[in-house]
């Protein structure tokens, strides 16, 4: 019967004009297999199931239908043998449909891995050093402990190494392992049967699929309501804020505030509630002021140098201003000017005694003195008080107010007391 499926599958690939090779390669199926298909010989094939396996895939692929070809291979092995001994002998179950024969799979694929090594002359340290395996994985699998392995996954790459390096054919090893674990997965159904309740019914699975769809159904149009609304709400937001128009401005800014004012006007600025009192400034080549010099501040403007005018008085005193501060200027007694200056602008002063000059920022004024260029004060932030006379340039000195001492208590007089 066997040899009738075999010329069948043989006779429909020669009329197709198919060679082995090609179908070999085309259905994922080893050579030998194929030949051993089409000569009957199915005991060259790993098992039975692999001998089913092989000739459903073939025989689909071949056009041909598969059932009635498994149906002549299975009235074949049901045919009885000719034969005097027991019919439990003729019907002796393989390997992997005798219940608990998977332990006797893998004792009998350690053996021979064992045995080749042994023959090799290699010791399980000289394997473990040459594949990297762990010696107690070596052993678990040379005494077909399949427990001992960490996972059938794993346990099928190391067999496969191992099998390698010993020089064994890797693929008739794998189909024996794979055999030994479908008959354990056998023997656990076996022992632990399922019954019909307890299986999952397809058409309660469809029933609870169809009851469940609705709801999906709610809560994604409440999604897409919601994000929706979300995108029309911000798109009226951000017109409304686009078509809004811009705010007034009610209080000046402090540039504006600080921008210059007439000449006249700046008498009328309120002086400071206290005036610190005049200091002798200190030069810049002083003690006193060496590193602390503060840097000028990006805003100022340096003015050309001013031409000063010429007058018949004895005492002249022009002031440019090159920075921000505050300036009072007295002439002759008389307050002339007091507030503060701006870059940018010149102040002009004739006296016939003296001018007297006083300024919060020695650096912010450039002064020239009877037609003669001073330069500036003094340094960023130094308070400067000077005196201009027809004889020069003056600079006050300081005056010491002595600190009154306390005055000592007198002592108790001592009085006479009286004569008994």
């Amino acid at each position: 019967m066997s040899e009738k499926i075999g010329q069948e599958l043989h006779r429909v690939r020669e009329g197709q004009n198919i060679s082995l090779e090609q179908a070999a390669e085309e259905t994922h199926i080893r050579l030998h297999y194929l030949e051993a298909l089409e000569m009957g010989d199915f005991n060259q094939l790993p098992s039975k199931a692999h001998v089913r396996g092989f000739l459903r895939a073939y025989a689909e692929y071949l056009g041909i239908a598969s059932q009635p070809l498994l149906s002549s291979l299975d009235e074949q092995e049901q045919t009885p043998l000719e034969t005097e001994t027991d019919s439990q002998d003729e019907q002796t179950p393989t390997v992997a449909e005798t219940p608990g024969n998977s332990i006797l799979i893998f004792k009998d694929l350690g053996e021979d891995l064992k045995q080749q090594r042994e023959m090799l002359g290699f010791s399980l340290e000289e394997v473990e050093r040459n594949i990297h395996i762990r010696q107690h994985y070596l052993e678990a699998m040379e005494s077909g402990n399949l427990d001992g392995l960490p996972s059938p996954v794993q346990g099928r790459g190391m067999l496969q190494n191992y099998a390698a390096f010993l020089g064994l054919d890797t693929e008739p090893i794998l189909l024996r392992f794979a055999d030994g674990l479908q008959a354990q997965l056998a023997e656990k159904r076996a022992a632990h049967p399922i019954s019909p309740d307890t299986r999952p019914s397809r058409r309660r699975t469809h029933l609870t699929l169809l009851r469940s769809f609705p709801g999906d159904w709610f809560l994604g149009a409440i999604l897409i309501v919601a994000v929706v609304a979300f995108t029309i709400w911000g798109t009226i937001r951000i017109s409304s804020l686009q078509a809004a128009p811009n705010p007034i401005e009610t209080v000046p800014s402090i540039a504006e505030a600080l921008q210059a004012t007439p000449e006249g006007s700046l008498s009328e600025i309120p002086p400071p509630t206290e005036t610190p009192l005049p200091e002798p400034a200190e030069t810049e080549n002083s003690p006193g002021l060496e590193g602390n010099t503060i840097a000028p501040p990006a805003e100022e403007v340096t003015p050309e140098t001013p031409v000063p005018t010429v007058s018949d008085a004895p005492v002249q005193v022009y002031v440019s201003v090159l920075r921000r501060a505050w300036m009072r200027v007295t002439v002759d007694g008389n307050i002339e000017f007091e507030g503060r200056v701006v870059p940018g602008s010149a102040f002009s002063f004739s006296g016939e005694f003296q001018i007297e000059l006083f300024t919060g920022n020695g650096a912010a004024l450039q002064v020239f003195f009877n037609e003669t260029d001073l330069g500036v004060l003094g340094v960023y932030g130094e308070v400067v008080y000077k005196v201009y006379t027809p004889q020069g340039a003056l600079l006050p000195t300081p005056t010491i107010t002595p600190v009154p001492t306390n005055t000592p208590l007198a002592s108790p007089t001592p009085q006479q007391t009286a004569t008994p």
